[in-house]
């Protein structure tokens, strides 16, 4: 069925481990910089959910104080990794999570981690189940520039010159829309799972021909 396919790769939280995430505190980080900043987070202009920095940087250069944005941008990648390893020793593997990568790898295939979580959070959560040696590859936000992460292609492009595959050869699951669009923007195939945030019938309403798995652990089954 995917004979193409050369690398599978996961999100984290809500697919490859059941995790504990301070969401709200999370959404709080870069309102809170701002604040500290007398930045008027409020009069700013974001146009996807997951909001990108450019609008503070435009703020910023229109009030002459470009210069203070790399430091701003330090200051709130700090407190998101600080939010996220926070409760990671409760991160817990889904079902056959840890043996679908020993069976992948068994297999020839690359295996990888693609998280809009920090590349700290990403490998102590792997490291605490056991599992990091056996990924050829972690990518998290703070891999490039944080407006390139989840849901940008361009994550989807650097997760795969980690693995050293072209994007079109992995296979992606994902628990949510951001991880949906950054593969399927990429070229990459995804799968997605049902163990987080969307349901059967909200992931057929985003894809009607969606490829969906209960865990994924249960991806070897698509082999």
């Amino acid at each position: 069925m995917f004979d193409n396919i050369k690398a599978v790769g996961f999100d984290l939280d809500g697919t490859f481990l059941n995790t504990h995430v301070d969401y709200a505190a999370i959404d709080m980080a870069d309102k809170d910089a701002c604040a500290r900043h007398g930045i008027p987070f409020d009069e700013l202009v974001f146009t996807t959910d997951k909001r990108l920095r450019r609008p503070i940087y435009d703020w910023l250069e229109a009030h002459g104080r470009a210069d203070e944005f790399p430091a701003i941008g330090k200051e709130i990648d700090r407190r998101l990794t600080e939010i996220e390893l926070e409760f990671v020793h409760e991160a817990r593997p889904f079902p056959n999570s840890i043996e679908c990568v020993k069976e992948l790898k068994a297999r020839g295939l690359k295996v990888g981690l693609l998280t809009r979580g920090s590349g700290e959070y990403g490998n102590t959560a792997l490291s605490g189940a056991g599992i990091r040696e056996s990924f050829d590859a972690v990518v998290g936000r703070d891999y490039a520039d944080y407006d390139d992460a989840k849901p940008s292609p361009k994550a989807m492009y650097y997760f795969a010159d980690e693995l050293g595959v072209e994007p079109s050869e992995i296979l992606y699951l994902g628990d949510n829309r951001t991880d949906y669009y950054s593969a399927k923007d990429a070229g990459a195939t995804f799968v997605g799972v049902l163990s987080g945030s969307m349901t059967r019938e909200a992931w057929l309403k985003e894809d009607p021909k969606m490829i969906l798995v209960q865990y994924a652990g249960d991806v070897i089954s698509l082999f």
